[in-house]
């Protein structure tokens, strides 16, 4: 579903998907002036259905790439924290639903996909943006445009 919905949205937006050796991640770029706006899909290791974001930027000269942050369902640190079907304990009880549909997963993904790009254009958190300390360079990825 995310193939199908997210990667031609993230396209509109001017993102192109980069080669990946890894299977676990799918990376985005987009060059936006001297800066290299970036970000990554990271699949869970034990191929369970969940996902989360990273993402960060750089001089379009440089070929460091670091992470900024991280794009998720809601702030903190576990993976339950992380995109994906399963459904937190309260919405189960008052939506009587054990799971959510993919769809509704990736309506959920694109709904915070703006707060990336404030971050980018602004440095504003959003309530879905998890900030880190210090940043850490990316997986590496092959540039098309580098």
């Amino acid at each position: 579903m995310i193939k199908k919905q997210f990667y031609p949205f993230a396209e509109t937006r001017g993102f192109v998907r980069a080669k990946s050796e890894n299977p676990l991640f799918t990376t985005f770029h987009r060059t936006v002036g001297n800066q290299v706006q970036m970000f990554e899909i990271q699949w869970d290791k034990y191929w369970r259905p969940c996902f989360v974001v990273n993402f960060g930027g750089g001089s379009a000269s440089n070929e460091q790439i670091n992470y900024e942050g991280r794009l998720q369902r809601r702030r903190g640190g576990s993976q339950l924290c992380w995109f994906g079907i399963r459904r937190p304990w309260l919405s189960k009880l008052l939506s009587g639903k054990w799971k959510y549909t993919p769809e509704e997963v990736v309506i959920e993904l694109i709904a915070a996909f703006d707060e990336m790009e404030t971050w980018w254009a602004e440095g504003t958190e959003g309530p879905h943006i998890k900030r880190w300390g210090s940043n850490k360079q990316c997986h590496a990825t092959t540039r098309d445009d580098a």
